[in-house]
């Protein structure tokens, strides 16, 4: 009885003469709510408006602005001036909020408010909605079945808490942009159609409600949905191949280059890139967002067919995206991975396959990252890389001045470009391996092994091992922290304003050729080739047109060794370009190789041979790497009867002028006058006689005629010499004799 009297005192002196001067409102804890608040008269439609807990409005909200929200904190009002009330917005209740408020003008009058705030089933959800334009989306407000006969409302805020779409109890036509459902038990259903950029923000689901003391209606929101809305900028086709990779870079305005970034497949849940400027992977899918730029990077790798579909890159809030539609192909054509290796300060060449179809297209190298991420060559760098098309879908890359930074595994393939889109569907994988220039080094000598490394790995430790450093078969030489340390035939420096790692072996025998690798931990090997070459050299000496055979000792006694004998002036120069024969290919041309394991040797044989063939040669020997030379050096001549032929004759001719000499001087000495001519067979005169008529072939005579005393010995001496084109030079001296005595000489030069 006395609670009934206590309420019916309430309720009168909250209604006089008509005016509510107090009212409960009901909310729920993690919802939202709304109610009005009228004027008393005409004259308050200027003045300040307030919902205050205290006089100091430190909880609540006060303001003069009319048509206008104004805001503080989680409250919200709004002076509709010519409705004659105001409207109050509470977002997020708490618990504490539970309380005594006033609601009214500060200066002459005011309503209480007492605001009860509950716990309600499913009340205070929140949900974020996302969707692109041109769709549908629909979603659903459950309600607490109290409701169930009560009127649902849609409320939507828009540049401000609050704006009011509609509400109903029934459904809505379907010719609606917004229609609501209240045909399922619960639950109200909420259809948006063809949605644009517009329909993105905040909408809220609830549910009018009466309060305990008057008949003024209040709004309860029990969900709150937040729905993003997405413009497409851009569609694009790409094209990829099975088992290899896509690079796409998706370009957005730069006022958005700080915005976070969003990757998503089909209907997929959107992976948000929350770091920028880092790559971040998700599955297979790789992403990077570029705040420099306003890019996306995304890369995807190991394509399958299930990898198609419609990918959408885009900017999460400000809902921009660009539709990519990835198509995975089947292919057996392009090359598979390739390996190649460079010397630093050379250059190396890398073949690379392109559709034909994308003949225009331009021509991509990339190079994977420690995260197997291939990322474009920065510009700085594109400078040493030189593109040409050799023939119809295959190009070419040369890097030239390879450096150490240069080793790693590249891929390249065909960029298509978009407005706001470029693809790379990279075909070609190629682990390209980066050395040191061979060190060659002479038996008994000393070689230098340079290992240079980055400024960052300045203050590490460096070591020398031959194998390759951190693997169990390597054999550590030296450390730089060992530098200290005596050790036989090794010393070492660092010299970190230069970043170089320098490694001196002295006395150099055969076993230490092999492949040394500069390391710095496990992150940084550089490999350098030490050949050495043995004291000893061969030499020998062939006639052209004839053959020479070569012998070269086994300096190892290795079954698995690898023989070969090249031609060049360094043997590292020899052993890639001007290898002959080797255990591989026995025979070339006019040259072969055989062993002779017994003998500890094996012989190269060259027949044939030309002036040309004179050079310096190489027996090499090779084992996993390792290489051992003796130096050849071939001289082949001109053929020996030539040069006796010619000593011969000129030691002949000689002679002959000798003796012409002698018979002058004995035909002076007797007084024998040179015209006093005999008779003596065919030679009635001395004759000398110069034929004209074939100067090919002229004979010079020239006879003299002897005392014909028989004691004198030599009657009669004749000396002729002809010049024949055909026969050279002939020579003939003969002697006559009265009684017969007769002798004669003959000889002929004839070259060859």
């Amino acid at each position: 009885m006395r609670a009934a009297i206590i309420i019916f005192i309430f309720i009168t002196l909250c209604l006089i003469s008509g005016q509510v001067l107090c009212f409960r409102v009901i909310g729920c804890a993690g919802g939202s709510l709304m109610f009005k608040c009228t004027y008393k008269n005409e004259n308050d439609q200027h003045k300040e408006k307030r919902f205050c807990r205290d006089r100091s409005c430190k909880m609540g909200i006060s303001s003069e602005l009319q048509r206008r929200w104004d805001y503080n904190e989680r409250f919200a009002l709004y002076d509709d001036e010519n409705s004659r009330f105001f409207t109050v917005f509470i977002r997020n209740l708490r618990r504490e909020d539970d309380g005594e408020y006033a609601c009214g003008n500060k200066q002459k009058w005011s309503h209480d408010v007492e605001l009860k705030v509950n716990r309600e089933s499913g009340c205070g959800t929140s949900v974020i909605q996302d969707e692109y334009v041109g769709k549908t989306i629909t979603f659903h407000c459950e309600y607490d079945h109290k409701f169930k006969t009560r009127t649902k409302v849609l409320y939507r805020l828009k540049e401000g808490p609050v704006h009011v779409l509609n509400s109903s109890q029934s459904s809505q036509s379907s010719e609606e942009k917004i229609i609501l459902s209240n045909s399922h038990e619960d639950h109200l259903t909420v259809t948006i159609r063809h949605i644009s950029a517009d329909d993105g923000g905040v909408y809220l689901c609830g549910a009018e409600r009466y309060g305990s003391y008057s008949s003024i209606t209040h709004i309860t929101f029990i969900k709150e949905i937040q729905l993003n809305v997405y413009s497409r900028i851009a569609s694009v086709q790409v094209q990829a191949y099975s088992s290899k990779s896509v690079f796409i870079t998706c370009k957005f305005p730069q006022e958005f280059r700080r915005n976070k970034k969003f990757i998503q497949k089909d209907s997929s849940q959107k992976i948000i890139v929350d770091e920028q400027n880092q790559w971040v992977r998700h599955d297979k899918v790789h992403m990077y967002d570029d705040s420099s730029e306003g890019l996306l990077k995304v890369f995807i790798s190991d394509l399958t067919e299930e990898d198609g579909g419609t990918y959408r890159c885009g900017v999460n809030i400000v809902h921009l995206f660009t539709d990519v539609k990835l198509t995975v192909n089947q292919v057996d054509h392009f090359r598979a991975s390739s390996k190649a290796s460079a010397v630093i300060g050379e250059s190396v060449k890398l073949t690379c396959d392109f559709p034909e179809k994308h003949g225009e297209t331009f021509k991509h190298i990339c190079r994977e990252n420690e995260q197997k991420i291939c990322e474009s060559i920065s510009s700085s760098e594109q400078k040493r890389f030189e593109f040409s098309v050799s023939t119809a879908g295959v190009f070419t890359v040369i890097i030239s001045n390879v450096s150490e930074r240069d080793a790693g595994v590249y891929w390249c393939g065909a960029e298509t470009r978009d407005t706001h889109l470029t693809s790379v569907s990279l075909t070609n994988q190629h682990h390209l391996t980066v050395t040191m220039p061979p060190v060659v080094g002479r038996e008994g000598g000393s070689s230098e092994i340079k290992c240079p490394y980055n400024a960052k790995h300045s203050r590490e430790v460096k070591q020398l091992c031959k194998g390759k450093c951190f693997t169990e078969d390597a054999q550590n030489i030296i450390r730089s922290d060992e530098a200290y340390i005596i050790k036989s035939r090794i010393s070492v420096k660092d010299d970190p304003e230069l970043n170089l790692f320098t490694v001196t072996l002295s006395e150099l025998r055969a076993e230490d050729a092999g492949i040394y690798w500069c390391a710095v931990r496990d992150e940084f090997n550089l490999p350098t080739e030490l050949m050495i070459v043995m004291k000893d050299a061969v030499t020998r000496e062939a006639s052209v047109g004839g053959s020479v055979s070569i012998s070269c000792q086994f300096i190892r006694n290795h079954t698995s060794l690898q023989r070969s004998f090249c031609r060049g002036d360094q043997p590292n120069i020899c052993v890639r370009d001007g290898v002959r024969v080797s255990s591989n290919t026995r025979t070339n041309g006019r040259f072969s190789l055989t062993d002779e394991t017994s003998a500890g040797v094996f012989t190269v044989n060259i027949n044939n041979l030309t002036e040309e063939d004179s050079g310096k040669y190489w027996c090499a020997e090779e084992s996993s790497g390792s290489f051992v030379f003796t130096e050849v050096h071939l001289h082949v001549i001109r053929g020996s009867s030539m040069i006796v032929a010619v000593s011969v004759g000129l030691i002949l001719l000689a002679v002959c002028l000798v003796l012409v000499l002698f018979i002058i001087k004995y035909n002076r000495k007797h007084g024998i006058p040179s015209s006093d001519r005999r008779e003596t067979g065919d030679h009635d005169m001395a004759q000398e006689e110069i034929q004209d008529s074939d100067p090919a072939s002229t004979a010079l005579y020239s006879t003299a005629q002897l005392p014909t005393n028989p004691s004198d010995g030599l009657l009669y001496a004749a000396v002729s010499f002809q010049k024949h084109a055909e026969s050279g030079v002939h020579c003939s001296v003969s002697k006559e004799e009265i009684h017969s005595d007769y002798a004669s000489v003959k000889h002929s030069i004839t070259p060859n």
